[in-house]
């Protein structure tokens, strides 16, 4: 080693010291010098911190490296351990500010792979650690691992050389026969490695071995306790156990049915709300009904240590979860009513996505909370209910939060909303005027009484404040709006053509949309846009453009890459928007029936379950408004 480090910059510069001041030749040095180790080390440790990105680090690391022959047991144990969690992060993308250290610790394997057959079971377990942080898949390094697993005595020293395997390799046969191991960690380990596999694959699993990783994950979960693993070697992967073994479980039908199986009705509450988290897990990423699991998680109602995990399950389980509405209004009640219960908002998100009619007195009771939300839509028939209280609210000027809220409801409700028309009028000189005129517009000529008209007239040359375009204050909503109550479009025809005319950005395309062939003046400005940054935009342009034109091929060239996302299981609100206008444009977008139909007919669930729902019921309404089906003996 020498003062210069291992290239042409100087120490000195690397630390940013002056000549004669740099502090990590000395304590490289002291790493080997007796009664210097530990106090170098922990200097040393305390300089390098979490940094990765610095040419101080990478010189460092790599005198580290070439270091490990000459350190004593203590200090490799320390300096593997350090190795292994920056090199987990420095090895996670070659590209990007930590490139240098990216190459600098997936060529360093060479160097640890001694180490695998140390004496010492701390530093065979830090060899096994590092060379699983820097994804190391040499074969050299894998047939080292399993041959020292083979002869391992130390339960944490074959952990770590478990998870190396099952990560650089998924080797499921060979990890198998360690699932049925004596010591719970040690099968854990395995079943993270024969449950690495995803998708299809997973699903063809063997019975017996997945079922034989489910018990093995309850099991080591039970020994775990407190909701966390060992910090060595477990690391990153220690915290919420049962969460992150419920997510790698539920593509393996048989192996997450063991694991609920195992942990329901477990005499300790953190296992009980494993079952609960692992059932969660399964339905998430499957689209089969699987009573047995919703009565897992119903079951969690009942059991105070359990209920509010099943609580939130539930709040998210979109109508598949509808079986538990029972049990779900029952645990309300015992838990002191809808007004006071503590998990009462999250029980009425559940309500409303289980479509269940009870949630519109919850909602009506609880309107204006201040984190009061729900993933779904409130359905118009419950309008005569709910318009009551909502109108109290609009009327209450001091939450504009709540107000927000019930404005971008009763815009969905549509003319249902129509008794709501006067307190919508008075929020038109409010900063609420822009969603009062939306949901005003969404109602259509019922709302077109009094000084409605007049008043959205004046809001389209409003002046909307210093540096700001007159139709971002909201004039194209009143336009658009004023064109819905009194069916007069020039305001809208010329503000919100104008603002396609100003590009990207600029227009509220679904406003165009809805004008129709009445904006064919403007076309010419939407087709730029069918190719614009932006999925938004794209999507918004492409339906403008073909309900403007009704010209439906560049519109579904446009719209098919926006569903790209669902090929990787994915549902994004763009894709969905696309699919819905896919729909709507019918025999023209058949280029999207392959996509569609693999939609339809997938096992598997296109993210969460109410957005998997959302993207089912229109994939299922495109196909048939794009492929009708025909009479038998129809050619």
């Amino acid at each position: 080693m020498n003062e210069r480090g291992a290239g042409p910059v100087a120490w000195h510069v690397l630390e940013d010291v002056p000549p004669g001041r740099e502090e990590i030749p000395g304590l490289l040095r002291g790493l080997v010098a007796f009664g210097q180790r530990q106090k170098s080390w922990l200097r040393l440790e305390d300089k390098l911190g979490w940094s990765r990105d610095t040419p101080l680090f990478a010189h460092t690391v790599t005198h580290l490296f070439a270091l490990l022959p000459e350190l004593d047991d203590r200090r490799l144990v320390q300096v593997l351990d350090f190795l292994a969690r920056r090199g987990h992060g420095a090895c996670r993308s070659p590209v990007g500010v930590h490139r240098e250290a990216y190459e600098l610790f997936t060529n360093s394997w060479p160097h640890v792979l001694p180490l695998i057959a140390h004496r010492a079971p701390g530093v065979r377990t830090g060899a096994a650690w590092v060379l699983r942080s820097v994804r190391c898949t040499d074969p050299a390094a894998l047939d080292a691992l399993r041959r020292r697993a083979t002869v391992e005595d130390d339960p944490t020293a074959l952990t770590s050389q478990l998870l190396a395997v099952g990560k650089l390799s998924r080797d499921r046969e060979w990890l198998r026969p360690w699932l049925d191991h004596a010591h719970p960690l040690v099968a854990l380990a395995a079943a993270r490695g024969v449950l690495a596999r995803d998708g299809a694959e997973a699903a063809d699993g063997t019975e017996a071995a997945d079922d034989a990783a489910g018990r093995a994950v309850a099991r080591g979960l039970a020994a775990a306790g407190k909701q966390r693993l060992p910090d060595v070697p477990w690391w990153p992967f220690g915290y919420e156990p049962d969460k992150r073994f419920a997510r790698r479980t539920a593509p393996h039908p048989h192996a997450s049915a063991a694991l609920v199986a195992a942990t329901a009705g477990h005499p300790r509450a953190e296992l009980r709300r494993a079952a609960v988290r692992a059932a969660d897990a399964r339905l998430r990423y499957w689209r089969a009904p699987s009573p047995e699991l919703w009565d897992t998680v119903a079951a969690g109602l009942d059991d105070e240590h359990v209920a509010s995990a099943s609580v939130e399950v539930l709040a998210e389980g979109g109508t598949a979860a509808a079986s538990c509405a029972d049990r779900l209004v029952r645990h309300v009640e015992r838990s002191g009513g809808v007004t006071a219960a503590g998990n009462a908002d999250l029980a009425l998100r559940a309500l409303v996505g289980m479509d269940d009619d009870r949630a519109a007195d919850w909602y009506a009771a609880r309107l204006g909370r201040l984190w009061l939300n729900t993933p779904a839509p409130l359905p118009a028939r419950w309008a005569p209910h709910l318009l009551p209280v909502c109108r109290l609210r609009l009327a209450d000027r001091s939450r504009p939060d709540t107000a927000t809220r019930i404005l971008h409801t009763l815009a969905r409700w549509g003319p249902a909303a129509a008794p709501a028309v006067p307190e919508l009028v008075a929020l038109l000189d409010t900063p609420l005027a822009r969603a009062a005129a939306e949901a005003l517009g969404a109602i259509g000529p019922a709302a077109a009484t009094g000084s409605a008209p007049g008043l959205l007239a004046a809001l389209t040359t409003a002046d909307p404040g210093p540096g700001r375009h007159p139709w971002h204050g909201g004039a194209q909503t009143a336009a658009w709006a004023y064109w819905r109550l009194t069916g007069d479009p020039e305001p809208a025809l010329r503000i919100c053509g104008a603002a396609a005319r100003a590009g990207l950005g600029q227009p509220v395309l679904r406003y165009l949309a809805d004008l129709g062939p009445q904006a064919a003046p403007y076309a010419d400005a939407l087709r730029p846009l069918l190719t614009c940054p932006g999925a938004w935009s794209r999507v918004g342009a492409a339906e403008a453009w073909w309900r403007i034109t009704g010209d439906a091929a560049p519109a579904v060239a446009a719209l098919l890459p926006e569903l790209a996302p669902l090929a990787g299981h994915t549902t994004t609100l763009p894709a969905l928007r696309a699919v819905r206008i896919l729909g709507a444009i019918g025999g023209p977008a058949a280029s999207a029936l392959p996509v569609l139909h693999e939609v339809t007919s997938s096992p598997r669930r296109y993210g969460d379950i109410p957005a998997d729902e959302a993207l089912h019921r229109a994939a299922r309404k495109a196909l048939t408004a794009i492929d009708p089906p025909r009479a038998p003996g129809t050619p």
